[in-house]
């Protein structure tokens, strides 16, 4: 005689036992996911804007620094300028050379030209070129022209200071953690402001 099997009862009861959410208990989970998702949106958001703003200040901070360092080893004057729109490599001019959000070079003004124009012909040599930054409206110069850096490590104007903004803000209400502000002195020397946009006042390095 067949001895029963007493252990498929138990496997039985075993699924009987098991079940899947209810309808309810899933638009519950739903909706805790949802407040969270809403309570967390806002913190992520600003935390991409600070860090562009970071990446762009960081991204000019090297290429003045860049710029300094090889116009006092090459014994040779370093332009950093606004990059003119649609071109490779042209230096913007004049009153409209104060926005430095479309992008900028770098490049050794070999031939000493007193425009300071990059020109391959004439033996300047090109050092870095940086595209737009994304998720910035403006990179504002305070004093519009270029940033030109002598052998003796001296800016060849004066002290000026850039406007960093976030994209997505009005320019006339934009909050203090969507703009950065970054002040250099005539020796090169580089602040970034916190709360402030003055660089007469006082900042972090």
């Amino acid at each position: 005689m067949r001895r029963r099997d007493s252990s498929r009862p138990a496997r039985r009861r075993d699924r009987r036992n098991q079940r899947g959410l209810t309808a309810i208990e899933l638009m519950v989970t739903l909706a805790i996911l949802a407040i969270l998702v809403g309570l967390a949106a806002p913190s992520m958001s600003r935390f991409i804007v600070q860090w562009r703003l970071s990446n762009a200040v960081n991204a000019l901070t090297g290429s003045l620094r860049i710029a300094r360092t090889e116009a006092i080893a090459r014994a040779r004057p370093v332009v950093v300028c606004q990059l003119k729109a649609t071109t490779a490599v042209a230096c913007e001019t004049g009153a409209s050379a104060d926005e430095l959000a479309g992008g900028w070079i770098v490049f050794v003004d070999n031939d000493r030209d007193a425009s300071s124009v990059y020109s391959e012909l004439k033996g300047d040599e090109l050092l870095l070129r940086q595209d737009a930054l994304p998720g910035l409206s403006h990179i504002k110069l305070g004093n519009p022209g270029r940033f030109v850096f002598l052998p003796n490590g001296l800016m060849r104007s004066g002290a000026n200071g850039i406007t960093f903004d976030a994209s997505g803000f009005d320019k006339t209400n934009i909050p203090s953690w969507a703009r950065k502000v970054l002040c250099i002195s005539k020796h090169g020397r580089v602040r970034h402001l916190t709360d402030t946009n003055d660089c007469s006042s006082g900042g972090d390095e």
